[in-house]
């Protein structure tokens, strides 16, 4: 390993169009000063505690096992929030620090005699995910909801003593951006030296979230976190780190707007005859991408059949049970990476468009999210503006000024920093090292479509980019779908 210090800054839910000089300046000088990814993909679902297990494993979801941002674990018998510390805790005590099935990017670091450290101001869950083994490592994982939501308690208790108590949570979050910043730089970088750091900054998924995409609270927030962002470059100028601290930048998926109330997948599923919960027909876990864990390969096949012929439904994959064969008009999980023993035997996203909503940007999704307001942010789909993400690095050893058009993804990131430090990686990643960034050649893009046909007239495709043998999802859609103005009085 060499003496180089990584920093990964990471925006929650940033879209990459919202990246300009006027709105996030630093940001956007950043991306064209150094190497940006025109085009990165986030992993499918498109939700924040999967990405964050990809970006720190360089896997999909298929290899490291968190499979959605809710699921059901075989092993414990029941059902994860990865939001949720103390469950998330429990869970990973259970399976033997197993939670994440692949190696993570800390635990890569200890074995090499190197450390990674986490702030985070985003759920519990995620800090815990970025670095679940830090405590056993002796590293720092602090999550500024609080010491029992930290994986290091006694790491963030020493912390909070130097800067100050932790803020409280805001829309826009800026005063736990500034907070973050102020540890790392003032005690963290100087005083820990990490081999890497992971700053995750919550804003702007909360106020896209819970204000909508274009709303003045999103725009405030992602100037704050800009501004937060341009003080960590200037600390990197003034204090000597030019050439041995390494800067990415990114977002782990991006997002679009919600139309219309929550769809109520339960009680539609209900209705239509099948029975929910342990002893049913299948256990259902919603939201905006939804899983169903079925009884058998019989009621698997019924289900998908009634899910064909909702106008709300949009891509579906499915699992072979028992050798029946996939459900007509369905795709392998594989096709989508999620072919792991935790996903849903049924996976569903809900149907959307590129239509722009009421603020401008474009993309809409149905939803089954009571908590999300009407019109505001949401994610986990297929949809190519969730799946597009930020990816941007600045540093010694990365090329100047070049943008880059050829598809990357958030699985990159592990590999190329595990290069970069000059460190055997794990046996098998699904990323690939970004070599692109350092000023050598660009690999070329070969694009696959997959289509399948089922009941009713359904049909779907799944657009696939793959670059030296890794693939990036681009976009998932039900061919022919009416724009959802025209689903809506269907309800």
């Amino acid at each position: 390993m060499n003496d180089l210090r990584i920093l990964v800054v990471a925006f929650d839910g940033l879209r990459p169009d919202a990246i300009n000089d006027a709105n996030m300046p630093h940001l956007a000088r950043f991306c064209r000063d150094g190497v940006h990814f025109a085009d990165c993909r986030a992993v499918f679902p498109s939700e924040t505690r999967v990405n964050q297990a990809s970006l720190v494993t360089g896997c999909q979801p298929a290899r490291h096992g968190v499979v959605a941002n809710k699921f059901v674990e075989p092993a414990l018998g029941g059902y994860i929030n990865t939001a949720d510390f103390a469950q998330l805790s429990a869970a990973d005590e259970a399976l033997g620090g197993g939670l994440l099935t692949a190696e993570s990017l800390g635990e890569a670091l200890h074995r090499h005699g190197g450390a990674l450290a986490v702030l985070g101001s985003g759920t519990p869950g995620g800090n815990r995910i970025l670095h679940h083994r830090a405590e056993s490592f002796g590293h720092l994982n602090m999550s500024l909801h609080g010491l029992d939501k930290s994986t290091t308690p006694a790491a963030a208790e020493a912390l909070r003593l130097l800067i100050g108590d932790f803020p409280p949570e805001e829309i826009p979050n800026g005063r736990r951006m500034d907070w973050l910043v102020e540890a790392y730089i003032r005690l963290v970088a100087p005083r820990r030296d990490p081999t890497a750091t992971v700053i995750w900054f919550s804003d702007p998924d909360r106020p896209y979230h819970y204000r909508g995409i274009d709303h003045a609270d999103s725009l405030a927030a992602i100037r704050r976190a800009d501004a937060a962002f341009g003080r960590l470059l200037t600390w990197r100028e003034t204090v000597g780190m030019a050439d041995r601290l390494q800067i990415v930048a990114l977002s782990d998926h991006g997002h679009v707007a919600t139309v219309g109330r929550p769809l109520d997948l339960a009680g539609r599923l209900t209705e239509a005859g099948f029975s929910l919960g342990d002893g049913g027909d299948a256990v259902l876990v919603p939201g905006s991408c939804g899983s169903l864990y079925v009884a058998d390969a019989g009621r698997q096949h019924s289900m998908a059949e009634w899910l064909q012929a909702q106008p709300w439904c949009g891509p579906l994959f499915a699992r072979d049970i028992d050798g029946a064969g996939l459900p007509a008009g369905t795709l392998p999980l594989a096709a989508c990476g999620l072919n792991h023993a935790r996903a849903g035997d049924l996976v569903f996203v809900l149907a959307r468009d590129d239509t722009p909503h009421e603020g401008g940007s474009a993309g809409r999704c149905l939803h089954d999210n009571p908590e999300i307001p009407q019109g505001c942010g949401m994610h986990g789909g297929l949809n190519r503006y969730e799946l597009s993400n930020l990816l941007a690095f600045s540093g010694s050893r990365f090329a100047s000024g070049r943008r880059i058009d050829t598809p990357a993804g958030i699985v990159d990131v592990m590999p190329t920093l595990l290069h970069l430090l000059e460190l055997e990686a794990p046996p098998v990643m699904d990323g690939r090292v970004l070599h692109e960034a350092l000023a050598e050649e660009t690999p070329e893009a070969l694009t696959h479509e997959s289509e399948a046909a089922g009941a009713a007239g359904y049909r779907q495709a799944l657009t696939v980019d793959e670059v030296a043998g890794v693939r990036y999802l681009r976009e998932g859609r039900r061919v022919g779908a009416a724009e959802l103005s025209s689903v809506l009085p269907q309800w």
